[in-house]
């Protein structure tokens, strides 16, 4: 039961998110209905009319508990506005589509409930639907067009053939698709890996039918990101059984977070290194007289921001790590003080924000639309309206693997270190600032010379 202080925030801040619904989208788009935000979706068709698109209606229900409290969730229904007559697969294909779009929707709902707002990670989720639409809608045309009754040659002839994927993934975290990776590839009779953490790798092993059947299956589960980056195929000789050649274990078995040298050590035990390196994106020009290889680099994102105070610095981190968590980035917040065993010395604070250049993006248009702090006075919930961009551009992905997400409070000269391991000119930004003494001084160098 909500009291009448939090009935008013609550009520403030669906408000808020209402005026931004009206302000990002034409009354075309998206319109508020008896207080129910409703989105309309646009899903092509690749007909040779342009015009010709699938129309879903998608509507948010926000309980009178939204967003002030964590179980209240905001409810996801959708339903079929309009399709295309003909061909008549597009609206089986739509009909088929929404209830995962839903489903979709209604995950990513109950996954952020825990920061508060929720309507534009919905709806980010809902527009990234697009790319799964694509495949449903090609499933459906495949099978409308295929002849039914002509065999193939691969039913005429008994012979197996051995398949191997290699599958990386943006992040692999979630209990739920944890657990059903693990049952999908117990159902097919997989073995092999799964590398959980950033970045996932799944690795799989079995008769090729079913490594294919794996793959499309978890292709259209909700992903930041996922490609299949290496795959094999050997056909067994007439007689022999197909267990006899697996190289991996006949259990799917999970590897933690940090086990990606685990997982390289057992696909080199397993003959299988090519596979890792083309997950990897490594290019192998070893000979057996060298054992070096050439890592293909592969660009990352990063954003550096200048944020005033954190009045509830508990709830902020919270809400930035989980915001953070998921769209799969670094989260790395630091308090500047030229003396860190001085806690009347007010710091200055900083946040970086490292992963791909979207996610990164999506992480910040949140931070700006969401209630992260409270009111220094009357502590209610309320927007950041002090936070600055100092610094942002394309970094290099190792860099995640050397920062300590764990320490909050540092010198100025160690943050500094900090900024050398992301980019160098941040760094010499931050040591001109530093010859001035000055903390305040220096956040006002840096902003000048970003914004010059």
């Amino acid at each position: 039961m909500l009291s009448s202080d939090e009935r008013e925030e609550a009520k403030e801040r669906r408000d808020a998110e209402i005026e931004f619904i009206k302000s990002a989208y034409s009354p075309e788009e998206a319109y508020i209905l008896n207080g129910d935000i409703i989105r309309i979706l646009q899903l092509p068709v690749d007909n040779s009319n342009d015009n010709d698109v699938v129309k879903v209606e998608l509507r948010l229900q926000m309980p009178e508990e939204y967003p002030v409290h964590e179980d209240a969730v905001l409810n996801i229904k959708g339903h079929l506005k309009s399709s295309p007559s003909n061909p008549q697969y597009i609206r089986k294909a739509a009909l088929t589509a929404i209830p995962q779009l839903v489903e979709k929707c209604q995950a990513t709902a109950v996954e952020v409930a825990e920061c508060g707002e929720a309507v534009w990670s919905v709806l980010n989720s809902a527009e990234e639907f697009e790319s799964e639409w694509k495949d449903i809608l090609e499933e459906y045309a495949t099978n409308t067009t295929k002849p039914t009754h002509i065999e193939s040659s691969s039913n005429s002839n008994n012979a197996l053939t051995l398949g191997r994927r290699i599958i990386y993934s943006h992040h692999i975290i979630a209990n739920s698709k944890r657990r059903a990776l693990k049952d999908l590839a117990s159902q097919y009779k997989l073995g092999g890996y799964s590398k959980i953490g950033w970045p996932g790798v799944i690795l799989i092993e079995g008769k090729e039918s079913n490594c294919q059947l794996f793959t499309d299956e978890i292709k259209r589960w909700r992903w930041q990101q996922i490609q299949v980056r290496g795959e094999e195929q050997k056909n067994i000789p007439n007689g022999e059984e197909l267990e006899s050649h697996r190289q991996l274990p006949l259990q799917f078995e999970e590897i933690g977070e940090d086990g990606m040298s685990i997982l390289a050590g057992k696909c080199r035990e397993s003959g299988l290194e090519r596979l890792y390196l083309q997950c990897m994106k490594i290019n192998d020009h070893r000979t057996l007289d060298s054992d070096e290889v050439d890592v293909e680099e592969e660009s990352s994102y990063a954003t550096l921001v200048h944020v005033d105070h954190m009045n509830d610095s508990k709830r902020y981190c919270k809400w930035l790590k989980k915001t953070c968590d998921t769209q799969g980035c670094t989260l790395l917040i630091r308090q500047c003080r030229n003396n860190t065993d001085n806690p009347n010395e007010r710091p200055t604070i900083y946040v970086i924000i490292l992963g791909e250049r979207d996610c990164v993006k999506s992480v910040m248009k949140q931070w700006r639309t969401s209630n992260v702090d409270v009111d220094d006075g009357s502590r209610r919930s309320c927007l950041e309206r002090m936070m600055t961009v100092v610094e942002e551009g394309e970094i290099k992905t190792h860099i995640k693997q050397t920062c300590d997400e764990n320490e909050l409070e540092c010198t100025f000269e160690e943050f500094e270190k900090l900024l050398s391991s992301i980019n160098s000119d941040w760094t010499l930004v931050v040591r001109r600032s530093d010859d001035k003494k000055s903390i305040k001084r220096a956040w006002i160098w840096v902003h000048h010379i970003a914004n010059r």
